[in-house]
This record gives structure tokens, sequence and C-alpha cells, in this order.
């Protein structure tokens, strides 16, 4: 079965995203956004045969067209003092809380009770990784955009790799460099 990723992607900040996590490329792992990897703010991924009525029932929940979300501060953190993560945080934490939940019902899934919305940078097995974020917060002006929800593969290690559906494509000013198939519907 097929994994996905119902998302939140930005509309026209993604290249810098994407230029801010390359300046770590010679120390990431598995996970980097770029290439391989669009940005963008999980809110529920699954595995499913199946997505067309996935979709529309997200969309028929999602009454935004899109949500504004600054990122001023960055996350560190680690599950097993192995692999290292670094995100970006968003402000409208409770509303991300709130997207969650309607998703997780349209899916028929749990809440996910440590959902912590945030936007990946690149993963790492360096322990040393801080400094060099650090480094990166001295000269780091905050992103600010609209998001708009998406629905698209993504990869065992939760990389969004590539966009199916998108809620208002019309918003979306960057080139992604990757496919985009799905219309609006």
């Amino acid at each position: 079965m097929q994994k996905y990723n119902l998302a939140l992607i930005p509309a026209s900040c993604g290249n810098e995203v994407i230029r801010y996590a390359n300046q770590f490329a010679w120390l990431a792992d598995k996970y980097l956004l770029g290439v391989n990897s669009l940005p963008h703010v999980t809110l529920y991924q699954f595995e499913a045969d199946k997505i067309e009525d996935v979709w529309k029932k997200a969309k028929s929940v999602w009454k935004e067209n899109s949500i504004l979300l600054n990122f001023y501060k960055f996350s560190c953190v680690s599950f097993d003092n192995y692999i290292f993560w670094t995100s970006l945080l968003p402000d409208h934490g409770d509303e991300l809380l709130r997207m969650h939940r309607l998703i997780a019902e349209v899916l028929g899934k749990p809440v996910k009770e440590n959902f912590e919305p945030h936007m990946t940078l690149f993963n790492t097995k360096n322990k040393d990784y801080e400094k060099e974020v650090n480094e990166l917060k001295k000269s780091y002006q905050p992103i600010f955009d609209k998001f708009v929800l998406s629905l698209g593969k993504c990869d065992a290690i939760g990389q969004l790799t590539e966009i199916i559906f998108i809620s208002t494509p019309e918003l979306l000013n960057w080139k992604t460099n990757m496919p985009r198939l799905g219309e609006t519907s």
C-alpha cells in the first residue's frame, strides 16, 4: 500500500525554505528538503489504495483557501538519540491541531496525541548539528506565507515526494520541480 500525506504546502516561499535546508546538505542524512522532498506541514500521514474519496472528503471539511503561517522558531529534537531532526515551528498551533483533528476524522483514524505541527528541514546522525543550526539562526529571516491543503505521496521517513492534489493551485507561486498530477476538485 502507498503512503500518503495530507499536508499544507507553502504558496510562494517553497524555494526559500529549500535554500535554508540545503545549507545543511553536507550534514543531512536521509531527509533533506529539495530534489526529492517538498516543504510541508503534515496534517496526517496514512496508507491507502485509493485516495480520490479521501481528497473529496478532506476538501469538504477544509473551508479556507489558505492559512497564513509564520515560522519564527527552530526545533532540534531526537526520539532515539541517534537521528536528529531540525524543523521550523509555525504559529497558529491551535488551528493546526483543529485541522489535524478534522483530517483524522475524515480518515477514520485516531487523533495523534503527540501531534506537533512543524516543517522539517533535514535530519542527521551528527550529534553536533545544533552548533550549525545555531549559526543559521543568527541570519534567519522568519518565513511567512500562505499555506494550502494538498495530498501527496510520501516516503518511509515522511518526505512529501509528489503532489497529487492541491486545493488552490492558483495560489502556488513557486516551481516544485516535481510532478503535480491533480486538479482542484
